[in-house]
């Protein structure tokens, strides 16, 4: 299952078969996501026999029906993603941040689609990209407080940041990451 938000040219490939980028990318609350021709659509494209360039133009077709057997995408609005947020921290204490809600609300929609997986023990598994603290001013609109930080980051403004910058190739990151660690 594929959620995206309202920046759905996947969405819009699975149930059309043309791909159309998105410019410039749409403004919704899951920010990282407001990519109007995310990298990872050629991969996929791929993965299923066709080609595509880095520009979005696909020179030879992917299997769309083995595409749209085995992939569920669908796009989740602004309203939609407040309205998880909302719900799934009152009916579970589940706190989402903008993005994970974007899932969950995909994941809701795509057992709603397939009453046969909903059931209570069939496994489901929701990925979030940030915690809620990151995100405030949206969560505290939301649901009228404010998300607090995780100990994890408690303090984090405090320290000093640090960085190294090295050469984008991966013998690079290696020998980078077999140095430091």
């Amino acid at each position: 299952m594929i959620a995206t938000n309202e920046n759905d040219e996947f969405p819009n490939l699975i149930k059309t078969g043309l791909y159309h980028k998105i410019e410039p990318s749409r403004n919704c609350l899951s920010s990282a996501m407001n990519v109007g021709h995310p990298s990872n659509i050629p991969r996929l494209v791929a993965l299923y026999g066709g080609v595509m360039d880095e520009k979005g133009h696909i020179s030879k077709h992917p299997d769309m029906n083995k595409m749209r057997k085995d992939i569920y995408s669908v796009s989740i609005t602004d309203k939609e993603t407040k309205e998880m947020i909302f719900e799934a921290y009152k009916n579970y204490k589940l706190l989402l941040e903008p993005h994970g809600s974007v899932g969950w609300a995909g994941l809701q929609k795509f057992l709603q689609n397939h009453p046969e997986m909903d059931k209570p023990e069939q496994l489901c598994i929701s990925l979030e990209t940030a915690h809620p603290a990151k995100f405030p001013e949206q969560i505290t609109k939301i649901l009228d407080f404010d998300p607090a930080l995780p100990a994890s980051l408690r303090g984090i403004e405090e320290k000093h940041e640090s960085y190294d910058i090295i050469e984008n190739r991966y013998s690079d990151f290696k020998k980078y990451l077999q140095e430091k660690y």
